[in-house]
Parts: structure tokens; sequence; C-alpha cells
């Protein structure tokens, strides 16, 4: 068994830590701010009293919130169709209101991406439920012209989750106020508004007053140790290769999906009415990319930080489906879809392709943690002492299955990296030489490519031990991870 990322083996490291007392810790008694989920280091860590295997722990949360996702897609589809969005009055009509909903949840199910990420152990499938269940409370709300604090509540918890959740969460908070002031119930509902922002704040403030207790920032070292900055222009490359990913999901309702967004803001007088229901979600799916593409456009992993939308980009899909199911020039497909019992079934089919492709990819990223970091676990368990200090640019499985002290060479649970990488270039390598030498490292393990300027300058002091070299590489950092045992008296 194993898991397909080494992020896994982080959030098994810190859950672990926080398990036996040691909250928010990496190295135990070094508090960092080197997770962007908190709250699935907690439930990792209280749910391990249970079932003490993190692989099997992980495997079980990620899968129960996968099936609990693909539940919540099909009560926002039959909300959507059952309040006015159906296609006809039709009693004949194939296209249900309950059809619609099991292929929007069908779509969802055999999502390649998002079956992966079920499969993965990571937080994601957990933040993909509470946003669906914020998006779901709010509409009910919406529907009864209410107020309530529970979809606050839903987003809080997402944004404890992934910092992604802040931005549904103004995006809901943009909503809400529109309405409210175009219903004229601003000032009655005004104190509840505050109260729904005081909730979220008491969930998803403290850890990012941690951050900057520790690090001096308040976002966590993760999101500067991939390159997080603002740019004053999107990264047109990744919001391409977040297009493509779309695409390949399923080729129809990814090309639903785009046209949706021209149809969206076509018809944005009509925010108030025939949109009402679908705002949150239609902005949730087009803001996402566009933030991401100036703040920290990552598309590693699968473009991995898209995957929450999904579901999102299947109830858009399926509705807008049915927007041009009432065109009138389009009467040959209205015909398709109302008497062909298998038209939905067919759209659903095209998700196969590439569910299939991601089944084969979820094996051989498993594959390739366990045949490199994991192979290099037992090899430090083997050769090393527990009282060593290792420096690494992967720090998940090696450190979980070892427990000794280590140095994060990519920075992410050791800020001082970062630092570093704001000065000169010469006086980065010295620093980092400096504190390498000031933790008494013992071995190095790294990616030569990842450090090539380090090597060239200070090679002379490390001497080549062992590696793990992949046969093929679908998912890690480099092909070949190499160990150095380090010899800092040597001149």
């Amino acid at each position: 068994m194993g898991v397909p990322l080494d992020d896994t083996w982080i959030h098994f490291q810190f859950a672990d830590n926080f398990a036996h007392g040691n909250f928010f810790e990496y190295n135990a008694g070094e508090p960092t701010a080197g997770t962007t989920s908190p709250l699935y280091v907690i439930i990792l860590g209280l749910t391990s009293f249970l079932i003490p295997d993190f692989i099997v722990n992980s495997l079980i949360l990620s899968g129960l919130f996968y099936i609990l996702s693909c539940i919540f897609v099909y009560k926002i589809s039959l909300f959507l169709f059952q309040s006015g969005y159906s296609p006809s009055a039709d009693n004949n009509s194939f296209l249900t209101p309950e059809r619609l909903s099991l292929a929007a949840s069908l779509l969802t199910v055999f999502a390649g991406r998002f079956a992966w990420s079920s499969m993965s152990g990571m937080e994601t499938t957990l933040f993909t439920f509470f946003t669906l269940a914020g998006v779901y409370f709010h509409l009910k709300d919406l529907k009864y012209n209410r107020f309530s604090l529970i979809p606050s509540l839903m987003f809080a918890l997402s944004s404890v989750l992934r910092p992604e959740g802040m931005l549904i969460f103004s995006v809901y908070s943009f909503d809400i106020l529109l309405n409210f002031i175009k219903d004229k119930t601003f000032k009655q509902l005004f104190v509840k508004f505050l109260l729904s922002a005081l909730i979220f704040l008491l969930i998803a403030l403290p850890y990012f007053i941690f951050s900057y207790t520790i690090s001096g920032h308040f976002f966590p070292n993760t999101f500067r140790g991939q390159g997080g900055g603002f740019s004053i222009l999107p990264n047109f490359t990744y919001l391409r290769i977040v297009a493509i990913f779309f695409l390949r999901d399923n080729l129809i309702t990814g090309i639903l999906f785009f046209a949706f967004i021209f149809f969206y803001f076509r018809n944005l007088k009509k925010y108030f009415d025939d949109l009402k229901y679908l705002n949150l979600i239609a902005l949730w799916t087009i803001f996402l990319p566009l933030i991401s593409s100036v703040l920290i456009p990552n598309w590693r992993h699968h473009v991995r930080y898209t995957m929450p939308l999904i579901p999102f980009v299947n109830i858009i899909s399926v509705y807008y489906l049915i927007i041009l199911v009432r065109k009138n020039y389009l009467l040959k497909l209205r015909n398709f879809l109302y008497t062909g019992k298998y038209a939905l079934s067919l759209i659903v089919a095209v998700s196969f392709i590439y569910y299939f492709v991601y089944a084969v990819a979820l094996g051989k990223n498993v594959d390739n943690i366990n045949s490199q970091q994991v192979k290099l676990a037992e090899w430090v368990h083997q050769n090393v002492g527990r009282n060593e200090t290792i420096a690494l640019n992967d720090i998940g499985a090696i450190t979980f299955l070892n427990k000794n002290r280590i140095i994060d060479m990519a920075g992410l649970v050791t800020p001082e990296i970062l630092r570093y990488r704001t000065y000169t270039w010469e006086d980065n390598l010295d620093s980092l030489n400096s504190l390498l030498k000031k933790n008494d490292v013992h071995y190095i393990i790294i990616y030569d490519n990842w450090f090539k300027e380090y090597l060239e300058k200070y090679g002379y002091e490390l001497t080549f031990v062992t590696s793990a070299v992949l046969e093929e590489n679908t998912i890690c950092g480099g092909i070949e991870m190499k160990v150095y045992k380090t010899n800092f008296s040597k001149k």
C-alpha cells in the first residue's frame, strides 16, 4: 500500500506529532506553519487513535468525503432543477430533475482526477465537501429568503482545510450582500452578517496568526515555498493548462463549462433573476483559477489545486446543457436528449477515458513514491542513527518513517531557507551551508538538479553514498534522489 504524494506523508508527520501533543510541529519541539491544512492535521491526528495506520486512516477519510461530495453534487443539482431549472414541463421528457442530478453526480464519481484525489490521502475531498455543503445551504437560504450561519461555518471549515476557502467565503459574502441590498433587508440582517463574519474569523484566523507569530508572514510557509506572490498579469500558461485539464476530465462537460462562462457574463443583468442560484457556483469556478494565476500558478500533481472545482464544473455543465436544449435552433439535440434514454449515459461515459487514465496514473504515482522516498526511508532506518540530523528536499516519508530531526532544504518547515532566497545568490548559498553546519547535518538527501549551484560550490564537503532511481518518473521532483554524507571539516 501507499499514497501518490510525498505531501501526504508530510501530513502524517504533522498529525502524528499533533496526536502526541506537539501542535503544528514537524520536528518535535519546533513549531512551524508548514501545512496549509491545519484542520486536516487535527482530523488525521484524532482519528489515528481509532485507526493507527496513517495510510489506511487517510484513504478512508479522503474516500469517505469523496462519496459525501458526490452526494452533495446530487443535492445541489436536484435543488437547482426543482427550483425552475428543469428543461420542460413535458412529462414525456426523459430529462427529469432526478435524472439530471444523477448525471451530474455520476460525472463527479467518474471524474478521473477527482477519483485520484479520493485515493491520495490528502485534504482535497474534505475541502470539496465543505465548499459544496456551504453552497447547498446558501442556496436554501436564498430560496426561503432567509439568512443562516451554516454557510459561513462550512466555508470557515473549508478555509482551515485549504486557504482557497477564503476566496469562496469572499464570493459568498459578495453574493449575500448584493441580495440584501437588492431586497432592502440589509439593515435587518446586518447583525447576522457580522455574526457570520465573526464565526468565520474565529475559525479561520487563528492559524494565520500562528503563522505570523512563527514566521512573520500570515500565509503558511508553503505559500512562499511554492513561489507564491503577486503578479499584475495572470499566468496564461497556467490558465491554458487548467483549461486543458478540464477538457480532459470530460470533453463534453469541459466545452459546456467554457461556453457557460460566456453565457454567464453576457447575462449578468439577470444576476438576481435567472442566475440567482448559479452566481456563487459560477463566480467560484471562474475566480479560483484567475486568482491562482496571479498569486500562485502551480499546476503540479495533475493541477491538484483545481480538483475541488470539478464537481461545480459538472453541475454547471448539466445546467448549461439544459439552456441549450431550450434553444429552438437545437431542435434535433432537444429531441435526442428528451427521448433518448442513453443520452446522459453517453455524456457520462466520456469521463471513462480519463477515469482509467488516472487509475493507471494513481498506481504509477504510488509506485514512484514507494520506489524513491520510501525506499530511501528504509535506507535511513538501517544506516542513520535516530539522533542524527538529516537535510532533505522531500521531507515526507523519510521523516515520518524514521523520526530524525530534519532540515527542510525546500523551506516548508525550515522558513530560514525561504528568507535566504531573498539574499543575493552568493549569500543564499553561504547562508544555506552555514545553516547545515550549525545544525550538525550528517546526511543530505536531495535532487541534484534542485541544488546544482550549491553542489558546485560546496560539493567538495559531501560524499555520495547511494541513490534511488526511478524507471519512469510520473510524480516526483526528479528521477534520481541522492544521499550525501557530510564532511564539513574537510578543506
